[in-house]
């Protein structure tokens, strides 16, 4: 016996999916952003830090958040099987 469909639910998986696939294209967009560095506020860096400890800590953090990102996509869910 197959599953009963939703189709809300179907369109719902396919709209986070297709939100999700569009959030890793941005994040993988790394050309420059309009607003970097125009930001007033208050930083927390202190000259203490430097940023051969900053690579070393963060090395991994891109390919991390790639990862992670890729597993929020939901997967497809199977055709029913006809006949």
């Amino acid at each position: 016996m197959g599953e009963h469909r939703d189709p809300l639910r179907e369109r719902e998986l396919e709209r986070r999916r297709e939100n999700e696939i569009k959030d890793i294209e941005t994040e993988n967009d790394h050309s420059e952003r309009p607003l970097e560095g125009l930001s007033a506020a208050p930083t927390t860096w202190t000259p203490e830090q430097d940023d051969a400890a900053a690579a070393e800590v963060h090395s991994d953090d891109e390919a991390e958040s790639q990862r992670r990102s890729l597993e929020q996509i939901p997967s497809i869910p199977p055709q029913e099987k006809r006949g």
